[in-house]
């Protein structure tokens, strides 16, 4: 019984996030990792002091922190942000991608995990002397420090983005882990102050960048679900060949190894999925958000069912968090949730004018993102 299993997004990058998810994944998280190890840099254009990357190069490191169970925030911290900074002016964005880069500014989505980008959740009141924001945030990613938040809202009718200093935001009402383990907090704003300059960007220029944004998170985190399936099979496998009964491996129980296969042909087809999206992506295709609704439906249903297979056959050690396969099955279904559900996105798929936009070909769309 043997699988193969060859990297997505080869390079230095992965390596050196595989290396480090494999020396802390079963360690408490400490300091601010993502940061110290210059990953928020990425995205950042070079002309602001960043590496002047793509998705792909920030994929490498989804990659590698999936493949050994390690959760941390990159998504949102090193796609997310700078994303939504570009929106901004030129000297305001220069300024602040800049700080994002070096680390001197903890800058975090104060964004839903649950929900889509570019849908608000919170309203703005333009006012004499700045703005009012109001509304509830649920399931914000706090797993890592922050000294500003960037604030999608919605005033009179049109997007704008807010960059606003932690401490005027203030404490969330109420934290809790999540079922991957990451760090949630609600967040509840009831009039909150903020000076005119917080607004940085508003009507078409936001709106471009949520979108943009909503994509990233979307295709990254196809990725991270591609690499947490993979290593959910090769543990599935070791744990297969090494335990016993009636005196003979688990491996060797035809049912069970056509179990696995079934996992290892929705992994295949989830992959090959994946590598579409991404050449989508580069070649700014046209109703590339229809193909990421497409794959998000079909990449949840593929995950759900690998992760509920692996647990029945880890028998009752896959109940338990000390294991990586356990860990990597909550991933997979926690992910299902991530930026819109499958039924949110079906219903996305099923508006009017979501089946007037033409479905993307498939052809020629074979081996290695990069």
């Amino acid at each position: 019984m043997s699988t193969s299993f060859p990297s997505l997004f080869p390079g230095m990058l992965l390596d050196s996030a595989s290396r480090y998810a494999q020396d802390h994944a079963d360690r408490a998280l400490q300091g601010d990792p993502v940061r110290e190890l210059g990953w928020t840099a990425t995205l950042v254009p070079e002309e602001a002091g960043g590496v002047g990357g793509g998705l792909s190069d920030l994929a490498s490191i989804v990659e590698g922190l999936a493949t050994h169970g390690l959760q941390l925030p990159v998504v949102e911290t090193c796609a997310v942000v700078p994303l939504l900074l570009q929106a901004a002016g030129a000297e305001t964005a220069g300024r602040w991608l800049e700080a994002v880069a070096e680390g001197s500014a903890q800058v975090a989505p104060l964004t839903a995990l649950s929900g889509m980008r570019d849908d608000s959740a919170l309203a703005a009141r333009h006012l004499d002397i700045g703005y009012e924001l109001a509304g509830t945030v649920q399931g914000v990613d706090v797993t890592l420090p922050a000294s500003h938040y960037l604030v999608p809202a919605r005033v009179d009718g049109e997007d704008a983005i807010f960059l606003v200093d932690a401490e005027r935001v203030g404490a969330p009402k109420a934290r809790y882990r999540t079922m991957e383990g990451r760090e949630g907090a609600d967040f509840v704003l009831q009039g909150l102050a903020v000076p005119e300059g917080a607004c940085i960007a508003r009507g078409a220029a936001a709106r471009e960048a949520l979108e943009k944004a909503t994509d990233a998170a979307l295709l990254l985190t196809a990725a991270d679900t591609v690499a947490a399936m993979a290593t959910l099979i090769r543990e599935t496998v070791s744990h297969l060949k090494e335990r016993r009964q009636f005196g003979v491996a688990l491996s060797t129980f035809q049912v069970l190894r056509h179990r696995v296969a079934d996992m290892y042909v929705k992994y295949l087809g989830a992959k090959g999925l994946v590598i579409h999206c991404f050449h989508e992506h580069e070649q700014h295709a046209a109703g590339l958000r229809r193909t990421l609704r497409l794959a998000k439906v079909s990449l949840a249903e593929s995950a759900r069912a690998c992760a509920e297979s692996a647990i029945q056959m880890h028998g009752g050690m896959g109940v338990s968090e000390e294991v990586l396969a356990t860990r990597t099955a909550q991933r997979l279904i926690a992910s299902e949730f991530r930026y819109g559900d499958r039924l949110l996105h079906v219903a996305r798929l099923l508006a009017p004018q979501a089946c007037a936009t033409p479905i993307p070909s498939l052809s020629n769309q074979t081996g290695s993102v990069r």
